[in-house]
């Protein structure tokens, strides 16, 4: 039997991943200290307010869709087949990502420091080395976002009977048909961000994420599950679209100014400054998002071999995509040019790299079997091919 392929959702977690390059190609770039692996000397409040903006609603979009394929996958496999799909497709990534990038990443950390400093970086690196650092700073990199996944998809595992019951109840069908539905998902979204550090959502540094982290993406993820258990009114998020995304954006601007308020007066903190970034990140978060899901509904559910591509090498492309980034930026260190033209020129470089790298390399390869769930012909899919699989990516 044939089964249905929701090529909308493939493309809004595909896009999200994508847009996770331009949101650490802008860190670079940022006043914002210590969020990427170098920092560009030209700076732009720009840049900040851009990753403000991105990372209230790109994460959460793309868990909510991850729960909503998981619950997808569990139907389908049962819970069994499921823990096995998320161990092979979540957890073996993370392990290779780990090997391959880590070591890299931290050396030309290491090296941009010393260099900005007017250190001999070289000598720097080797000193750093030889006092045996590398491993003692181990961190999981930008990949923190799949220990997360993997332990609400275990969680997910444990009480999938309980939480099918629970979200299959007639109340979520009525709720994401009311108008009051971004209101209410963004008043629980509050309550996850206000134990956060600067009121909008933490990024964990350690291989242990902290507890409201996990809490904060497990209302997404919950949402995309009951999103699927309610799939026959998927036509309600239609009602959301590009004002509602616009309306996300404007919420991003106040709590950009909240945030700077707190920054001003650290390390005492500004609790009211605080609380009102956590508002204005809640409410624009699922404003963003529900409005992305509206637009790509109706525009992006018929099958689309050049968006299906796209949302297969995403997972290549985000996951990897740090070492080809910062081998593009640590050049431009030295050159003039304004922060803005350096975010775009190391976009310019990276992303045609890695999609060449996907398409050449991984994607007819075992590694795009592991990142796609089996080998790929190179170039575009074929429409309405036979041996698709029914289930996209699910990262």
């Amino acid at each position: 039997m044939s089964l249905p392929r929701y090529h909308a959702f493939d493309a809004l977690r595909g896009s999200m991943m994508l847009l996770g390059v331009a949101l650490h190609s802008a860190t670079a770039y940022s006043t914002f200290p210590d969020v990427w692996w170098l920092k560009d000397p030209q700076t732009s409040r720009w840049a900040d307010l851009f990753i403000l903006w991105i990372h209230s609603f790109r994460l959460p979009l793309f868990f909510v869709m991850s729960g909503f394929l998981a619950a997808l996958l569990v139907e389908r496999r049962g819970v069994g087949g499921f823990l096995r799909n998320r161990a092979a497709r979540l957890l073996l990534p993370f392990l290779l990502g780990m090997v391959a990038m880590y070591p890299f990443l931290k050396i030309a950390s290491v090296y941009c420091w010393s260099a900005a400093r007017g250190a001999e970086p070289w000598r720097r690196v080797e000193a750093w080395l030889a006092e045996g650092r590398l491993w003692r700073s181990l961190e999981p990199m930008h990949l923190w976002f799949l220990i997360v996944l993997m332990i609400l998809c275990a969680c997910a595992a444990a009480v999938e009977p309980w939480l099918r019951r629970a979200l299959a109840g007639a109340w979520f069908g009525k709720l994401l048909e009311s108008r009051a539905a971004a209101g209410v998902w963004a008043a629980v979204t509050l309550a996850t961000l206000l134990p956060m550090q600067l009121g909008i959502l933490d990024t964990p540094g350690s291989f242990v994420p902290q507890p409201r982290v996990v809490l904060a993406y497990a209302v997404f993820f919950i949402f995309g599950w009951g999103l699927y258990l309610h799939r026959e009114r998927l036509g309600a998020l239609q009602r959301f679209g590009a004002g509602s995304v616009a309306a996300g954006a404007v919420c991003a601007v106040f709590a950009a100014g909240a945030i700077d308020r707190q920054l001003a007066v650290q390390p005492q903190g500004n609790r009211l400054a605080h609380d009102g970034a956590a508002l204005f990140t809640a409410l624009g978060c699922w404003l963003s998002l529900l409005g992305l899901a509206g637009i790509a509904l109706p525009r992006l559910s018929a099958e689309s071999p050049r968006w299906r591509y796209a949302a297969d090498a995403a997972y290549w492309v985000y996951l990897f995509h740090p070492p080809v980034l910062v081998a593009a930026q640590i050049p431009m260190m030295r050159l003039g040019w304004p922060a803005e033209l350096k975010f775009v020129a190391g976009l310019a470089v990276a992303v045609p790299v890695l999609f060449w790298t996907y398409g050449r390399w991984v994607r007819g390869s075992w590694l795009g079997a592991l990142l796609n769930g089996r080998r790929m012909d190179r170039g575009l899919p074929r429409e309405h091919e036979p041996n698709a699989p029914a289930v996209c990516a699910l990262q």
